[in-house]
Protein backbone atom coordinates (compact mmCIF):
# COMPACT_ATOMS: atom_id res chain seq x y z
CA UNK A 1 0.00 0.00 0.00
CA UNK A 2 1.49 3.33 -0.97
CA UNK A 3 1.65 5.78 1.87
CA UNK A 4 -0.61 8.57 2.37
CA UNK A 5 0.60 12.11 0.72
CA UNK A 6 1.12 13.74 4.27
CA UNK A 7 3.26 10.99 4.74
CA UNK A 8 5.14 11.44 0.57
CA UNK A 9 5.66 14.65 2.00
CA UNK A 10 7.61 13.37 5.12
CA UNK A 11 9.90 11.74 3.19
CA UNK A 12 13.51 13.98 3.95
CA UNK A 13 12.02 14.25 7.20
CA UNK A 14 11.60 10.26 7.91
CA UNK A 15 15.34 9.37 6.47
CA UNK A 16 17.15 12.07 8.21
CA UNK A 17 15.10 11.47 12.03
CA UNK A 18 12.35 9.12 11.84
CA UNK A 19 13.11 6.45 9.85
CA UNK A 20 14.14 2.56 11.34
CA UNK A 21 15.92 -0.25 8.90
CA UNK A 22 13.60 -2.97 7.79
CA UNK A 23 12.69 -5.96 9.55
CA UNK A 24 14.81 -8.49 9.11
CA UNK A 25 15.92 -12.05 11.58
CA UNK A 26 16.75 -11.37 15.36
CA UNK A 27 14.95 -8.37 16.73
CA UNK A 28 16.79 -4.75 17.15
CA UNK A 29 16.71 -2.76 19.83
CA UNK A 30 17.35 1.13 20.52
CA UNK A 31 17.80 2.26 24.04
CA UNK A 32 16.34 5.72 24.43
CA UNK A 33 17.58 7.69 27.61
CA UNK A 34 17.53 11.23 26.51
CA UNK A 35 14.09 12.94 26.30
CA UNK A 36 15.00 14.14 22.86
CA UNK A 37 15.29 10.27 21.68
CA UNK A 38 12.67 9.12 23.74
CA UNK A 39 10.03 12.05 22.08
CA UNK A 40 11.31 11.75 18.63
CA UNK A 41 11.10 7.49 18.84
CA UNK A 42 7.31 8.03 19.29
CA UNK A 43 6.61 10.23 16.58
CA UNK A 44 8.03 8.32 14.11
CA UNK A 45 6.20 5.32 14.98
CA UNK A 46 3.23 7.44 14.68
CA UNK A 47 4.09 8.83 11.10
CA UNK A 48 5.13 5.76 10.17
CA UNK A 49 2.15 3.39 11.14
CA UNK A 50 0.30 2.62 8.06
CA UNK A 51 -2.41 0.64 9.44
CA UNK A 52 -2.48 0.39 13.85
CA UNK A 53 -1.62 2.69 16.90
CA UNK A 54 -1.81 0.71 20.38
CA UNK A 55 -0.75 2.73 22.95
CA UNK A 56 -1.25 2.42 27.00
CA UNK A 57 0.04 4.52 29.66
CA UNK A 58 -0.72 4.89 33.88
CA UNK A 59 -0.36 8.92 33.22
CA UNK A 60 -1.52 10.88 30.23
CA UNK A 61 -1.63 14.61 31.28
CA UNK A 62 -2.85 17.90 30.32
CA UNK A 63 0.06 19.78 29.38
CA UNK A 64 1.22 20.83 25.69
CA UNK A 65 3.67 18.19 25.32
CA UNK A 66 0.65 15.91 25.84
CA UNK A 67 -1.64 17.59 23.30
CA UNK A 68 0.98 18.10 20.68
CA UNK A 69 1.17 13.99 21.14
CA UNK A 70 -3.05 13.93 21.24
CA UNK A 71 -2.95 16.03 17.57
CA UNK A 72 -0.49 13.63 16.57
CA UNK A 73 -2.51 10.75 17.23
CA UNK A 74 -5.40 12.34 15.69
CA UNK A 75 -3.66 12.76 12.37
CA UNK A 76 -2.98 9.35 12.44
CA UNK A 77 -6.63 8.24 12.94
CA UNK A 78 -7.76 11.12 10.08
CA UNK A 79 -5.22 9.06 7.61
CA UNK A 80 -7.03 5.59 8.37
CA UNK A 81 -4.97 4.10 10.53
CA UNK A 82 -6.49 2.83 13.90
CA UNK A 83 -5.42 4.17 17.02
CA UNK A 84 -6.76 2.49 20.08
CA UNK A 85 -5.46 4.40 23.66
CA UNK A 86 -5.49 2.59 27.13
CA UNK A 87 -5.29 4.76 30.06
CA UNK A 88 -5.73 4.14 33.36
CA UNK A 89 -8.75 5.56 35.04
CA UNK A 90 -7.43 7.41 37.89
CA UNK A 91 -4.48 9.12 36.26
CA UNK A 92 -6.70 10.18 32.51
CA UNK A 93 -6.02 13.99 32.91
CA UNK A 94 -6.89 14.33 29.74
CA UNK A 95 -9.72 17.52 29.39
CA UNK A 96 -13.16 15.60 28.71
CA UNK A 97 -13.46 17.90 25.32
CA UNK A 98 -10.49 17.17 24.15
CA UNK A 99 -11.51 13.14 24.41
CA UNK A 100 -14.68 13.85 23.36
CA UNK A 101 -13.26 15.68 20.47
CA UNK A 102 -10.90 12.31 19.69
CA UNK A 103 -13.55 10.09 19.63
CA UNK A 104 -15.06 12.06 17.49
CA UNK A 105 -12.26 11.88 14.86
CA UNK A 106 -12.17 7.98 15.40
CA UNK A 107 -9.82 7.85 18.18
CA UNK A 108 -10.82 4.81 20.44
CA UNK A 109 -10.07 5.73 24.00
CA UNK A 110 -10.45 3.38 26.84
CA UNK A 111 -10.05 3.35 30.96
CA UNK A 112 -8.48 0.89 33.10
CA UNK A 113 -10.61 0.10 36.43
CA UNK A 114 -12.93 3.02 36.54
CA UNK A 115 -14.70 3.49 39.94
CA UNK A 116 -17.46 1.54 40.32
CA UNK A 117 -19.44 0.61 43.32
CA UNK A 118 -19.59 -3.07 42.48
CA UNK A 119 -15.39 -3.00 42.11
CA UNK A 120 -14.55 -1.33 45.28
CA UNK A 121 -11.27 -3.67 45.24
CA UNK A 122 -10.20 -1.94 42.20
CA UNK A 123 -9.66 1.19 43.66
CA UNK A 124 -5.98 -0.34 44.40
CA UNK A 125 -5.26 -2.26 41.25
CA UNK A 126 -3.96 0.41 38.82
CA UNK A 127 -2.56 -0.37 34.98
CA UNK A 128 1.01 0.57 35.65
CA UNK A 129 2.07 -0.46 32.14
CA UNK A 130 4.12 2.17 29.51
CA UNK A 131 4.25 1.14 26.01
CA UNK A 132 2.84 1.71 22.38
CA UNK A 133 3.14 -0.62 19.31
CA UNK A 134 2.39 0.49 15.95
CA UNK A 135 1.71 -2.28 13.04
CA UNK A 136 2.27 -5.04 14.87
CA UNK A 137 6.07 -4.68 14.11
CA UNK A 138 7.91 -1.75 16.73
CA UNK A 139 7.30 -1.85 20.40
CA UNK A 140 8.00 1.40 22.72
CA UNK A 141 8.44 0.06 26.53
CA UNK A 142 10.03 1.66 29.66
CA UNK A 143 9.53 4.27 32.34
CA UNK A 144 8.05 7.72 30.87
CA UNK A 145 4.60 8.27 30.85
CA UNK A 146 3.09 10.57 28.69
CA UNK A 147 3.07 13.93 30.32
CA UNK A 148 6.11 17.03 30.04
CA UNK A 149 8.81 16.54 33.19
CA UNK A 150 9.45 13.05 31.20
CA UNK A 151 10.60 14.61 28.11
CA UNK A 152 12.55 17.52 29.62
CA UNK A 153 9.29 20.11 29.52
CA UNK A 154 8.43 19.78 33.26
CA UNK A 155 9.85 23.55 34.86
CA UNK A 156 8.67 25.49 31.77
CA UNK A 157 5.38 23.67 31.02
CA UNK A 158 4.22 22.71 34.53
CA UNK A 159 6.65 23.71 37.43
CA UNK A 160 7.67 20.54 38.15
CA UNK A 161 11.14 18.53 38.01
CA UNK A 162 11.97 16.55 35.81
CA UNK A 163 12.22 12.67 35.49
CA UNK A 164 15.21 10.78 34.84
CA UNK A 165 14.14 8.11 32.91
CA UNK A 166 14.98 4.90 29.87
CA UNK A 167 12.84 3.88 27.65
CA UNK A 168 13.47 0.83 24.75
CA UNK A 169 12.30 0.69 21.33
CA UNK A 170 12.18 -2.78 19.79
CA UNK A 171 11.55 -4.08 15.78
CA UNK A 172 10.67 -7.35 15.84
CA UNK A 173 8.70 -10.26 16.73
CA UNK A 174 8.47 -9.35 20.53
CA UNK A 175 6.08 -6.38 19.17
CA UNK A 176 3.78 -8.89 18.41
CA UNK A 177 3.65 -10.12 21.71
CA UNK A 178 3.33 -6.96 22.99
CA UNK A 179 0.08 -6.34 21.00
CA UNK A 180 -1.61 -9.70 21.71
CA UNK A 181 -0.80 -8.62 25.33
CA UNK A 182 -2.44 -5.01 24.68
CA UNK A 183 -5.27 -6.29 23.18
CA UNK A 184 -6.54 -9.19 25.43
CA UNK A 185 -6.73 -6.02 27.91
CA UNK A 186 -8.39 -3.95 25.73
CA UNK A 187 -11.27 -6.65 25.23
CA UNK A 188 -10.93 -7.65 29.04
CA UNK A 189 -13.96 -6.63 31.53
CA UNK A 190 -11.26 -4.68 33.33
CA UNK A 191 -11.63 -1.74 30.41
CA UNK A 192 -14.30 0.30 29.82
CA UNK A 193 -14.95 2.81 26.69
CA UNK A 194 -15.07 6.39 26.85
CA UNK A 195 -18.45 7.50 25.73
CA UNK A 196 -18.21 11.36 27.04
CA UNK A 197 -20.62 14.13 25.96
CA UNK A 198 -18.96 17.75 26.36
CA UNK A 199 -20.79 21.09 25.17
CA UNK A 200 -20.50 21.57 21.04
CA UNK A 201 -18.41 25.09 21.99
CA UNK A 202 -16.18 23.19 24.25
CA UNK A 203 -15.34 20.14 21.55
CA UNK A 204 -15.04 22.89 18.97
CA UNK A 205 -12.83 24.74 21.24
CA UNK A 206 -10.69 21.16 21.77
CA UNK A 207 -10.54 21.03 18.24
CA UNK A 208 -8.87 24.61 17.60
CA UNK A 209 -6.27 23.48 20.50
CA UNK A 210 -5.22 20.85 18.73
CA UNK A 211 -5.33 22.27 15.55
CA UNK A 212 -2.64 25.01 17.22
CA UNK A 213 -0.29 22.65 18.72
CA UNK A 214 -0.65 20.29 15.19
CA UNK A 215 0.32 23.25 13.64
CA UNK A 216 3.27 23.95 15.48
CA UNK A 217 4.14 20.42 15.09
CA UNK A 218 3.96 21.00 11.36
CA UNK A 219 6.29 23.96 11.40
CA UNK A 220 9.08 21.90 13.44
CA UNK A 221 8.65 19.06 10.92
CA UNK A 222 9.71 21.77 8.17
CA UNK A 223 12.42 23.00 10.08
CA UNK A 224 13.92 19.30 10.84
CA UNK A 225 13.62 18.42 7.20
CA UNK A 226 15.59 21.69 6.22
CA UNK A 227 18.17 21.56 8.57
CA UNK A 228 17.92 17.93 10.36
CA UNK A 229 19.46 17.66 13.81
CA UNK A 230 21.41 14.50 14.50
CA UNK A 231 20.22 10.82 14.02
CA UNK A 232 19.35 8.43 16.52
CA UNK A 233 21.60 5.89 17.44
CA UNK A 234 21.74 3.40 15.34
CA UNK A 235 19.91 0.13 16.40
CA UNK A 236 21.61 -3.00 17.41
CA UNK A 237 20.43 -6.42 16.96
CA UNK A 238 20.04 -9.02 20.44
CA UNK A 239 20.44 -12.57 20.89
CA UNK A 240 17.45 -12.81 22.69
CA UNK A 241 13.99 -10.48 24.53
CA UNK A 242 11.75 -11.85 26.72
CA UNK A 243 8.54 -9.54 27.43
CA UNK A 244 7.25 -10.10 30.42
CA UNK A 245 3.94 -9.27 31.86
CA UNK A 246 1.27 -9.43 34.55
CA UNK A 247 -2.01 -11.54 33.66
CA UNK A 248 -4.93 -9.66 32.59
CA UNK A 249 -6.93 -9.03 35.83
CA UNK A 250 -6.09 -10.52 39.30
CA UNK A 251 -2.19 -10.59 39.97
CA UNK A 252 -0.92 -14.09 40.40
CA UNK A 253 2.22 -15.82 41.46
CA UNK A 254 3.23 -16.23 38.25
CA UNK A 255 3.42 -12.76 37.43
CA UNK A 256 6.17 -10.18 36.26
CA UNK A 257 7.33 -10.22 39.73
CA UNK A 258 8.19 -14.25 40.32
CA UNK A 259 9.27 -14.24 36.67
CA UNK A 260 11.66 -10.46 37.04
CA UNK A 261 13.12 -12.35 40.59
CA UNK A 262 14.00 -15.41 38.62
CA UNK A 263 16.25 -13.29 36.30
CA UNK A 264 17.93 -11.57 39.27
CA UNK A 265 18.66 -15.11 40.62
CA UNK A 266 20.07 -15.87 37.49
CA UNK A 267 23.22 -12.78 38.44
CA UNK A 268 26.63 -14.67 38.79
CA UNK A 269 28.55 -11.76 39.12
CA UNK A 270 27.05 -8.24 39.13
CA UNK A 271 23.38 -6.85 39.72
CA UNK A 272 23.32 -3.25 39.18
CA UNK A 273 19.67 -1.92 39.90
CA UNK A 274 17.80 1.62 39.67
CA UNK A 275 14.40 1.98 40.66
CA UNK A 276 12.85 5.27 41.65
CA UNK A 277 11.07 3.34 44.72
CA UNK A 278 12.18 1.12 47.02
CA UNK A 279 10.15 -0.81 49.57
CA UNK A 280 11.68 -4.39 50.02
CA UNK A 281 9.63 -7.14 50.06
CA UNK A 282 10.31 -10.10 51.68
CA UNK A 283 10.52 -12.06 48.46
CA UNK A 284 13.20 -9.28 47.03
CA UNK A 285 14.99 -9.36 50.21
CA UNK A 286 15.57 -13.00 49.61
CA UNK A 287 16.57 -12.35 46.07
CA UNK A 288 19.31 -10.03 48.24
CA UNK A 289 20.04 -13.10 50.44
CA UNK A 290 20.90 -15.07 47.96
CA UNK A 291 22.66 -12.98 46.11
CA UNK A 292 25.37 -11.90 48.97
CA UNK A 293 25.45 -15.94 49.42
CA UNK A 294 26.46 -16.32 45.81
CA UNK A 295 29.15 -13.39 46.19
CA UNK A 296 27.29 -11.38 43.74
CA UNK A 297 27.77 -7.65 43.91
CA UNK A 298 24.63 -6.10 44.33
CA UNK A 299 24.20 -2.19 43.64
CA UNK A 300 20.69 -0.01 43.71
CA UNK A 301 20.47 3.47 43.16
CA UNK A 302 17.44 5.15 44.36
CA UNK A 303 15.78 8.19 45.26
CA UNK A 304 16.79 10.35 48.41
CA UNK A 305 13.98 12.35 50.31
CA UNK A 306 15.17 15.50 48.43
CA UNK A 307 15.15 14.05 45.03
CA UNK A 308 11.57 11.63 45.46
CA UNK A 309 8.41 12.82 44.21
CA UNK A 310 6.14 9.90 46.19
CA UNK A 311 6.64 10.67 50.38
CA UNK A 312 4.28 7.21 50.89
CA UNK A 313 7.50 4.78 49.28
CA UNK A 314 9.66 6.96 50.67
CA UNK A 315 8.03 6.38 54.05
CA UNK A 316 8.70 2.27 53.34
CA UNK A 317 11.95 2.54 52.25
CA UNK A 318 13.72 4.77 55.06
CA UNK A 319 13.32 1.55 57.92
CA UNK A 320 15.64 -0.68 55.44
CA UNK A 321 18.27 1.46 54.67
CA UNK A 322 20.55 -0.24 57.69
CA UNK A 323 19.24 -3.58 56.47
CA UNK A 324 20.06 -3.11 52.71
CA UNK A 325 23.62 -2.28 53.64
CA UNK A 326 24.27 -4.86 56.38
CA UNK A 327 22.76 -7.47 53.32
CA UNK A 328 25.99 -5.50 51.87
CA UNK A 329 24.22 -3.92 49.04
CA UNK A 330 26.20 -0.95 47.77
CA UNK A 331 23.12 1.61 48.60
CA UNK A 332 22.95 5.23 46.42
CA UNK A 333 20.85 7.90 46.97
CA UNK A 334 20.16 10.58 43.46
CA UNK A 335 20.41 14.07 44.77
CA UNK A 336 18.24 15.30 42.25
CA UNK A 337 17.68 18.38 40.93
CA UNK A 338 15.55 15.81 38.48
CA UNK A 339 13.80 13.17 40.04
CA UNK A 340 14.70 9.40 39.17
CA UNK A 341 11.98 7.38 37.28
CA UNK A 342 14.30 4.73 35.45
CA UNK A 343 13.41 1.21 36.24
CA UNK A 344 16.58 -0.97 34.79
CA UNK A 345 18.77 -3.27 35.51
CA UNK A 346 22.06 -4.74 33.91
CA UNK A 347 22.95 -8.47 35.05
CA UNK A 348 26.61 -9.83 35.21
CA UNK A 349 27.20 -7.01 32.28
CA UNK A 350 25.09 -8.60 28.93
CA UNK A 351 21.42 -8.79 30.33
CA UNK A 352 19.24 -5.46 30.57
CA UNK A 353 16.37 -5.20 32.24
CA UNK A 354 13.92 -2.56 31.42
CA UNK A 355 9.93 -1.88 32.74
CA UNK A 356 7.44 -0.44 34.45
CA UNK A 357 8.12 -2.26 37.40
CA UNK A 358 9.25 -0.67 40.64
CA UNK A 359 10.72 -2.33 43.56
CA UNK A 360 7.68 -2.07 45.52
CA UNK A 361 4.81 -3.58 46.75
CA UNK A 362 2.19 -2.02 44.70
CA UNK A 363 4.04 -3.16 41.55
CA UNK A 364 4.65 -6.92 43.19
CA UNK A 365 1.30 -7.20 44.56
CA UNK A 366 -1.36 -4.70 43.23
CA UNK A 367 -0.18 -3.18 39.93
CA UNK A 368 -0.28 -4.13 36.07
CA UNK A 369 3.68 -3.87 35.09
CA UNK A 370 5.60 -5.40 31.79
CA UNK A 371 9.37 -5.80 31.59
CA UNK A 372 12.12 -6.63 28.76
CA UNK A 373 14.33 -8.87 29.89
CA UNK A 374 17.53 -8.29 27.15
CA UNK A 375 20.44 -10.32 26.46
CA UNK A 376 23.11 -8.02 24.77
CA UNK A 377 26.48 -6.99 25.83
CA UNK A 378 26.38 -3.79 23.47
CA UNK A 379 23.19 -3.10 25.32
CA UNK A 380 24.43 -3.64 28.77
CA UNK A 381 26.84 -1.43 27.72
CA UNK A 382 25.87 1.67 27.24
CA UNK A 383 23.07 1.18 29.73
CA UNK A 384 26.00 0.50 32.36
CA UNK A 385 27.61 3.96 31.52
CA UNK A 386 24.78 5.81 32.16
CA UNK A 387 23.97 4.34 35.28
CA UNK A 388 27.42 5.28 36.80
CA UNK A 389 26.99 8.51 35.41
CA UNK A 390 24.00 8.65 37.43
CA UNK A 391 26.02 8.51 40.59
CA UNK A 392 27.52 11.50 39.74
CA UNK A 393 24.63 12.72 41.03
CA UNK A 394 24.00 10.46 44.06
CA UNK A 395 25.43 9.76 47.43
CA UNK A 396 25.97 6.36 48.78
CA UNK A 397 24.51 5.29 52.16
CA UNK A 398 27.17 3.98 54.91
CA UNK A 399 26.37 1.37 57.76
CA UNK A 400 24.15 4.48 59.57
CA UNK A 401 21.73 4.61 56.66
CA UNK A 402 22.82 7.84 56.03
CA UNK A 403 24.90 9.61 53.43
CA UNK A 404 28.87 8.93 53.74
CA UNK A 405 30.65 11.72 55.24
CA UNK A 406 27.37 13.39 55.74
CA UNK A 407 26.04 14.25 59.46
CA UNK A 408 22.38 15.10 58.60
CA UNK A 409 20.44 12.47 57.61
CA UNK A 410 18.56 13.77 55.03
CA UNK A 411 20.85 16.66 53.88
CA UNK A 412 19.32 19.66 51.83
CA UNK A 413 15.51 18.32 52.30
CA UNK A 414 12.86 21.24 53.09
CA UNK A 415 11.38 21.06 56.73
CA UNK A 416 8.27 20.23 55.45
CA UNK A 417 9.17 17.36 53.50
CA UNK A 418 11.01 16.07 56.53
CA UNK A 419 7.64 16.55 58.89
CA UNK A 420 5.59 14.99 56.33
CA UNK A 421 7.52 12.55 56.00
CA UNK A 422 7.90 11.92 60.02
CA UNK A 423 4.11 11.38 59.82
CA UNK A 424 3.56 8.90 56.86
CA UNK A 425 6.16 6.56 59.31
CA UNK A 426 4.20 6.53 61.86
CA UNK A 427 1.30 4.76 59.09
CA UNK A 428 4.30 2.82 57.02
CA UNK A 429 4.56 -0.21 59.55
CA UNK A 430 0.63 -0.77 59.01
CA UNK A 431 0.10 -0.15 55.17
CA UNK A 432 3.72 -1.22 54.08
CA UNK A 433 2.07 -4.13 52.13
CA UNK A 434 -0.04 -1.09 49.98
CA UNK A 435 3.57 1.05 49.16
Amino acid sequence: MPPPPRLRRLGPLLLAVCLLPGLAGADEIRLLESEREAATARAEMVLEAREEILASYFIIGKDPFTLTALALLRDAARRGVRVKLLVDDQWNKIPPAVQAHLLREGVEIRTYHPFRLGNLHWISRRMHDKLVVADGRVLLAGGRNIESPYFGLGPKQLGRRNYVDCDVQVRGSTAAEARAYFLSLWDSHHVKKRRLQAPAAEIEEAARRLDGYQEWLDRRIREVRAAPGPPLEEPVAVESIRFLHDPVGRKSPGGVAHELFSVMDSARESLIIESPYLVPSRNFQKVLERARERGVRVRILTNSLNATDNLWPQAGYVGHKQWLVRTGVELWEYRGPECLHAKTAVIDGERVVIGSYNLDSLSERLNSEIVLVIDSREAADTLRRTMDANLERAWRIDERGMPEGETERFPGTPKTKLCKLRLLRLMAPFIEGML
